[in-house]
């Protein structure tokens, strides 16, 4: 049994884990999945299979009530070619609309639905973004810093770590996402 959680820690490259189960940040109050909608460049993560792709992007396309398409296009660290992946967004409270639920597409590899919590966002400039797998009797969490352009100036930065440390989110581990 250790053998195995040991070798999905190596194999997903993150195992800042908690022991018990996964933290229920706040997420954005009256969030509008319509105005989330459009691209966004993942300028920062939490360290991940994503945080070792470049110029890494979600594309969010509406497709009818509580409902999105997201299209993550990414190059590989291993081929340097783009890549992408298709899934499916929901808000499946409609009481909790922030705690979205990401249905990847029958035939991708990773055909588990995970969820995606919005914090916070202002729909124009950042989103911050959190997820919490549970493993047995473990969780880890991964964080991303998301924006409508590939950089932030160094105010906004402030301002999301901000954020990010009143909700105890994983912030000094994040690692800059190469978007040239």
């Amino acid at each position: 049994m250790l053998v195995k959680l040991a070798v999905l820690c190596l194999t997903a490259t993150v195992c800042w884990a908690g022991f018990g189960t996964c933290p229920a940040p706040k997420t954005q109050s009256g969030f509008d999945l319509d105005k989330f909608m459009g691209t966004w460049y993942e300028l920062e993560a939490t360290p991940g299979k994503d945080s070792l792709t470049k110029c890494s992007t979600y594309v969010l396309e509406k497709k009818e009530k509580r409902k999105a398409a997201l299209l993550h296009k990414y190059i590989s660290p291993v081929t340097g070619k783009v890549k992408s992946s298709f899934s499916e967004i929901s808000t499946p409270k409609s009481s909790e609309p922030a705690q979205l639920l990401v249905s990847p597409l029958k035939g991708t590899i990773m055909s588990r639905k995970w969820n995606l919590w919005v914090i916070d966002t202002d729909y124009e400039t950042y989103a911050i973004t959190y997820t919490c797998h549970q493993v047995l009797l473990n969780f880890y969490e991964e964080a991303r810093i998301l924006s409508r352009t590939k950089t932030l100036d160094d105010k906004k930065k402030m301002d999301i770590y901000a954020i990010m440390n009143k909700n105890n989110l994983p912030q000094k581990s994040l690692i800059e996402i190469d978007q040239q």
